[in-house]
């Protein structure tokens, strides 16, 4: 039998207290070897992130003698305890968080945030173990939440929890705190909403909102595939993500990103992605993401499936349920067509290696990032809408999307197995043929040659312009940032006149033309200076000076927007429907708004 416990009595350290009983050694684990495995990672985030890192004073205890058994540490995540014969073991260790993601755990003395990869080790043979969990909380404390169902021995001394496995422990992030709990029904399933926020905000309607999301979602796939569904979520500090689980997510965002409207409605993806994960992800999953492999890295191709078209049904949902206009669907869209348009990454990554490659470039970006890297998020949005509109053309409107998504899910969970790559691309090919499917599959998801955009618009009667009209200003090729009072290059755009001169990421940009720069001057003497002129440059690399010389060029458009083109057909104007939910005679209007502080720009080159 196994047993964990967590407690937090001194929530200004950052450390919390873990606890593993075994009883019954022998007859659990056949051997006087009792082997313990501190994840790498954690399922959903693909980085090696070494969680042992902040695991402190591990100690192994004869529960009958109360006597201290020997454990020593085989590897970086790895400690083996000699029970020497005992009957029942207890592993005590202090966990040390203060990291505030979605990947990780956190405490302070507000509140607790738990992610099972980053606190609790596994017991080796021992995975599949039903077990409890117990939660000890802060004295000052009151509320619990999480996906877990209550264990038959709850007490009033701890929160007790029934742990199906290994695997489901991991996959239940718990909160805990004094933060506010709203529910809602659908379908007759009980939704939870836990919220932790540093300011008062309007929670009921936030709430509502939530609730349109999920019945948005589930007439997707028709059927709700779990008993009770919890969404933790946390407005405070400045990091933005969320984290997909079996029945739950957890969610962190700025309280900024809750105004403007536009930028509250954005904020909503982020909820609306997560939650289409309980069935892409967690229920239909590539082959090579399971079984979970705690240990190392577990490869796959197909990310651009599993995040990729999630990225494209976050925003489209919310254009379903009403809550974007049609005018921030399409810009919302338009993010991913000029990230894909805009940026050289693109041309050196397919969507299967950019998935492939994940553990190694997705999240460890760096200065020459956007010019070698294309996302599979980015890619995965643009495929699946690129086969949406395929299937949209070869039905006359009738089926969509949808019609694969479900296909894939009613197949694949109900065998309880991964899908190979190639089983998604023969769905898509009972639905559009073979010839569509593959000039898709080998241009993007193979291949790495341009979407032709203005093509697969024009199936709803639209077309790609410039945001904003050509401009005349000249162009480095550069992002700049201000640190410590100096300008310092953060990005040289590949083939620019900033990286031909011989201006690299973090060169120090002292003056242009011999005046003296900062951010604010730079990018308004660039712009405002003739194309194709030279300008000189006085730059230092450490330490050392540079003068160089660029040959700048016309400004390139980064931007583009989506119109509608002059002279359409029935069949176009119906797809346009289907797509967006509205007549083709409604006007599409774009607003323009000031982005929160937090958000980060994209397309700020000089």
């Amino acid at each position: 039998m196994l047993r964990y416990s967590i407690s937090m009595e001194d929530p200004n350290s950052h450390y919390f207290e873990v606890v593993i009983d075994i009883l019954n050694v022998q007859t659990s684990l056949h051997s006087n070897t009792i082997r313990l495995v501190m994840p790498t990672w954690t399922p959903g985030s693909y980085l090696v992130r070494e969680f042992s890192r902040n695991v402190l004073n591990l100690v192994a205890f004869n529960i009958d003698e109360d006597t201290i058994l020997s454990s020593t540490k085989t590897a970086k995540n790895v400690w083996v305890i000699d029970s020497g014969g005992a009957t029942s073991v207890r592993i005590k260790y202090r966990l040390y968080a203060f990291e505030f993601t979605v990947d990780t755990s956190f405490l302070d003395n507000q509140h607790a945030i738990i992610n099972g990869a980053s606190v609790f080790m596994y017991v080796d043979g021992l995975q599949d173990e039903k077990t409890t969990l117990s939660v000890v909380p802060f004295e000052e404390w009151k509320e619990i939440s999480t996906g877990l169902p209550a264990a038959p021995d709850d007490t009033e001394d701890a929160w007790s929890f029934a742990v199906q496995n290994y695997d489901v422990l991991v996959d239940s992030p718990i909160e805990v705190g004094n933060q506010v709990i709203h529910s809602f029904d659908v379908r007759g399933v009980e939704h939870e909403v836990s919220i932790f926020a540093l300011r008062e905000f309007d929670q009921e309607k936030f709430v509502s909102e939530l609730k349109n999301i999920v019945e948005t979602t589930v007439n997707v796939f028709s059927q709700i595939p779990y008993e009770r569904y919890v969404f933790l979520i946390d407005f405070c500090g400045d990091n933005y993500g969320g984290l997909e689980h079996l029945n739950s997510t957890h969610c962190i965002a700025p309280i900024f990103r809750l105004e403007p409207p536009q930028e509250y409605h954005q904020l909503l993806s982020l909820f609306s992605h997560e939650f289409f994960h309980t069935w892409n992800v967690k229920r239909m999953r590539p082959l090579g993401l399971g079984p979970f492999n705690y240990f190392s890295e577990t490869y796959t191709k197909s990310l651009w499936i599993a995040e990729g078209i999630t990225s494209y049904y976050d925003d489209l949902l919310l254009r379903r349920a009403k809550i974007y206009t049609v005018g921030e669907y399409l810009d919302a869209f338009s993010t991913n067509m000029n990230l894909i348009k805009s940026l050289p990454g693109s041309k050196w990554q397919s969507a299967e290696e950019a998935s492939f490659d994940t553990w190694i470039k997705h999240y460890r970006q760096d200065e020459n990032s956007p010019n070698i890297l294309s996302s599979y998020y980015v890619q995965g949005t643009v495929i699946g809408w690129m086969l949406d509109m395929e299937i949209g053309k070869a039905s006359r409107g009738k089926k969509n999307l949808d019609d694969a998504m479900r296909n894939l899910y009613e197949t694949y969970s109900k065998e309880n197995r991964g899908y190979k790559d190639e089983e998604f691309e023969r769905i898509c090919e009972s639905l559009i043929g073979l010839e569509k499917t593959e000039e898709i599959f080998d241009s993007r998801v193979r291949g790495r040659k341009k979407v032709d955009f203005d093509k697969y618009l024009s199936y709803a009667g639209l077309k790609v312009v410039p945001k904003k009209p050509q401009s005349e200003q000249a162009f480095l090729g550069i992002r700049v940032r201000q640190e410590s009072g100096r300008l310092v290059v953060s990005n040289v755009l590949a083939d620019s006149p900033a990286q031909i001169c011989g201006l690299s990421s973090s060169d120090e940009i002292i003056a242009l033309d011999g005046i003296r720069m900062d951010s604010s001057k730079l990018g308004w003497y660039v712009s405002n200076r003739k194309p194709e002129t030279p300008v000189t440059i006085l730059a230092s690399r450490f330490g050392s000076l540079l003068e160089l010389t660029a040959e700048t060029t016309f400004k390139p458009i980064f931007e583009y927007r989506v119109a509608k083109l002059d002279n359409v057909s029935d069949e176009q104007k119906l797809l346009f429907k289907v797509w967006l939910g509205s007549d083709w005679d409604a006007e599409i209007k774009y607003e323009d708004y000031q982005p929160s502080p937090l958000k980060k720009a994209v397309f700020d080159y000089v």
